[in-house]
């Protein structure tokens, strides 16, 4: 499908972050390692502009990394100042930027907002105390109930990011703390299975063998879990595993389950169990079925038929006393005729 939207990105690694979490080391994951000057973001907008291909309709300038309202107020404003001018000329149409729930009050809402701030994304990261606690966050869940509320209430879109498998963390706490997000009403959610990055205290406990971190397979069931909370809820999830990284960042990533093609393995193994779903919901409702023909919808093929046709063929070894005939149609759900 063409590309509707554009984020231009900026990333102000660890600054404005007065903790230092467990899992945290962003100079490898976001590679870069000083804070953009005011030259540099200029360049950067201009050279995205000069080469954005005709379809975009959002184009939006976004800081991420560290902690963009920690960050001193006349950085904020100087940051803001130059994505404002952008906007006000309608060259851009969002300014988006993350933050922690502890650094949301009603002064840095005024400032996001007097400069045309469209998205606040917050790292709540779970809904437990003691994972927060087990993780170094610095902040509770009560601080990200506060901050939502009042991201909502000055009319910013709100995005929560999520963090499964951190220490003391669990299935159950996981699925728990998808339910909670959903009663924040964000705009969206990124789902980031914990991965052991070089040079952080994470890295120290799982070599001591204090920490261990999700399998691949446990991050994509546990995700599944949640992406469909979540999808059941209307609420999108716009991303779901960090970004793929080229091989010098991929080798500070010590354990865990990076994968750079971890959100189609996720919607894969979804797309398999709505799959097996309507399967057995059929089966139960018609007799003496010998074969089933199973239209898929063309735009989600990938996904029904996973990686390598894997999807297919577990499903056929599931109902092995059945023949499954799989196609793609232009069509909008999945159809079953037996």
């Amino acid at each position: 499908m063409p590309k509707t939207h554009v984020t231009i990105p900026f990333f102000i690694p660890h600054s404005g972050c007065r903790h230092r979490c467990v899992f945290c080391n962003q100079i490898y994951t976001s590679n870069t390692r000083f804070l953009p000057n005011e030259e540099y973001i200029v360049e950067k907008i201009e050279q995205y502009l000069q080469t954005i291909k005709p379809g975009v309709n959002h184009i939006e300038v976004a800081f991420f990394g560290g902690s963009f309202t920690g960050l001193d107020e006349a950085i904020q404003q100087q940051y803001l100042a130059i994505a404002y001018t952008y906007l006000s000329l309608h060259k851009i149409h969002g300014i988006r930027l993350s933050t922690r729930p502890d650094y949301i009050n009603h002064k840095t809402l005024t400032l996001l907002r007097e400069y045309g701030v469209t998205t606040v994304e917050l790292g709540a990261q779970s809904m437990h105390d003691d994972v927060l606690q087990q993780a170094q966050r610095g902040h509770t869940v009560q601080d990200t109930l506060n901050a939502s509320k009042l991201i909502k209430e000055y009319g910013f879109n709100l995005i929560i990011q999520l963090m499964p498998g951190l220490p003391c963390d669990s299935f159950e706490k996981s699925i728990e703390t998808a339910r909670k997000t959903v009663l924040l009403y964000p705009d969206g959610v990124r789902i980031y299975p914990t991965v052991v990055i070089k040079d952080t205290q994470l890295e120290t406990l799982y070599k001591e063998g204090k920490y261990i971190p999700l399998s691949l397979d446990e991050a994509i069931e546990v995700c599944t879990y949640m992406y469909d909370i979540f999808t059941s809820n209307n609420i999108p999830v716009i991303r779901m595993g960090l970004h793929p990284f080229d091989d010098a960042v991929a080798d500070t990533i010590i354990a865990g389950p990076y994968h750079p093609s971890f959100g189609y393995l996720v919607k894969s193994r979804y797309f398999r169990n709505k799959l097996e779903n309507n399967i057995k919901n059929f089966l139960q409702n018609n007799g003496n079925i010998r074969t089933l023909t199973i239209k898929l919808p063309q735009y989600k093929s990938a996904e029904y038929y996973g990686p390598h046709k894997e999807n297919i063929a577990f499903l056929r070894n599931i109902f092995n006393t059945i023949t499954l005939q799989f196609y793609s149609a232009d069509i909008d759900d999945l159809e079953i005729y037996g």
